[in-house]
């Protein structure tokens, strides 16, 4: 067995010999590093524990241990604009793929412009090669449908499900403590608790319960906690994938910071207004710090031009060529500039009023959309960007929600990993973009965020 990179699930007993009646020398906390160093039995591995140093070496339960292994991909992918997209998506419904797979045609969930291609014989067919994978896998594919239509889920299952199956399970996280349940009810036994640090293991299994009022969707789970091995149901709606970190990627190594995200080439169009040279040049801390004097007709340096620097980027606009365009369109803008006060989202939504760009309103709450790495991830990958409300060290400019300085940034791009992520975002105050771990952006232990998601300008 290979040397391999892992996290520990939840709470674990690391004992001195394979073998859950021996000595106990740490108990490792969720999330804990290890190198799983060889099999000692059917059940347990030998680890080293890097939290210390030098390192502790011992053993657990191999199901305590989560490790990254690439996952097969099913169905293929498929190429379209030079980006490879799925054939499937795994939000597909089951009735609507199940309808489409005996019928002969090609897949209509696929792009217009692909589907004209496919006929125009520039691309291969894609209903073939879809339906190729399900034959080579026809046994499990005939075991899931006729789960999905015991239970009545046609219209609800997604082939989400079976990939999870298909790759023996997926790692899971909730956003809020929750506890585990003996039967896809909360009225059943809870023989466990599992806290956000924990991971548990989604089998791929699902249960709808209408007889519950709220959380009638049930996802089976397994789950390990120091020495003992659960498997119950969890509510679906509060948990979402953990992404195992690598060496490559993983929050607690400094250096994968500069390797995450390739910032040679800006994804918005910066500001670059000669006053913003002027303050580098004069050593001011903030090079937002700008003279305004092209906009308001006399010199005077502001500090709070957060806000504008992020819409005039949204906008690929320079700022003084901005507040000219916002200063007519807003009974506030002069007051705002000539006091030198912040914005608020209001002021955010006149000045996107003005360049003409869309945007929607949210607000994430842990009781009704929280902030989750799945979340974000899933607005950028409408082809938005966020203007969100954060702190600004003011001393050094580092981004951090805890300050009481507020700042507004734009939220760019997000590399999910573990139950965080690495969060790409312009940080005007120095009118450039940055690389943060997304807990230095957002507060994730409310799992709350208020800010707009607009359609930008791309460079």
């Amino acid at each position: 067995m290979d040397t391999r990179y892992g996290v520990t699930c939840s709470s674990v007993n690391l004992r001195s010999q394979p073998d859950l009646k021996s000595r106990v020398l740490e108990m490792l906390n969720p999330q804990d590093h290890v190198q799983i160093l060889q099999e000692a039995g059917d059940r347990m591995v030998e680890v080293q524990a890097t939290r210390w140093q030098p390192p502790i070496f011992g053993y657990l339960l191999k199901s305590a241990v989560i490790y990254y292994e690439p996952v097969e991909e099913v169905f293929p992918k498929v190429d379209f604009d030079n980006v490879a997209i799925p054939s499937v998506p795994a939000s597909l419904s089951f009735s609507t793929f199940s309808s489409w797979l005996n019928s002969g045609e090609e897949p209509p969930w696929l792009p217009p412009g692909y589907l004209e291609a496919i006929r125009a014989g520039q691309k291969p067919s894609a209903g073939d090669l879809i339906r190729q994978a399900v034959s080579l896998r026809r046994s499990e594919w005939d075991s899931w449908v006729t789960e999905i239509k015991s239970q009545k889920r046609e219209t609800t299952a997604t082939i989400d499900e079976w990939l999870v199956i298909l790759a023996g399970g997926r790692d899971m996280w909730s956003f809020r403590p929750e506890r585990i349940f003996a039967k896809p009810s909360q009225s059943s036994a809870a023989p466990a608790w599992v806290v956000p640090k924990d991971v548990v293991r989604w089998t791929g299994h699902v249960c709808f319960n209408d007889q519950e009022t709220r959380y009638k969707t049930w996802y089976e789970v397994k789950f390990t906690k120091l020495d003992r091995e659960f498997k119950g149901w969890y509510k679906a709606s509060l948990l979402e994938e953990f992404v195992t970190p690598t060496p490559d990627n993983d929050l607690s190594i400094p250096a994968n910071k500069d390797k995450v995200f390739d910032l040679q080439h800006p994804l918005l169009r910066l500001p670059a207004d000669s006053e913003i040279e002027d303050a580098r040049k004069a050593g001011r801390r903030g090079f937002q710090y700008i003279d305004i004097k092209g906009a308001i007709g006399w010199a005077q340096i502001n500090h709070n031009l957060c806000g504008q620097f992020c819409v005039a980027a949204l906008g690929a606009s320079d700022v003084i060529p901005f507040l000219k365009q916002w200063l007519p369109s807003s009974p506030r803008a002069r007051g705002i500039l000539e006091k030198d006060s912040g914005t608020t989202i209001l002021d955010l939504e006149a000045m996107l009023d003005v360049i003409k760009k869309k945007y929607e309103f949210f607000r994430a709450e842990a009781g009704t959309v929280p902030l989750t790495p799945g979340y974000l991830r899933k607005m950028l990958d409408k082809g938005r960007v966020a203007i969100v409300g954060t702190g600004l060290s003011a001393v050094d400019g580092v981004i951090k929600w805890t300050s009481r300085v507020r700042h507004w940034v734009v939220l760019e791009d997000l590399i999910p990993v573990g139950n965080s992520g690495w969060v790409r975002l312009y940080n005007p105050f120095f009118n450039r973009e940055e690389v943060y771990p997304l807990e230095a952006v957002f507060d994730t232990v409310s799992r709350s965020c208020i800010g707009l998601w607009v359609e930008p300008v791309r460079p």
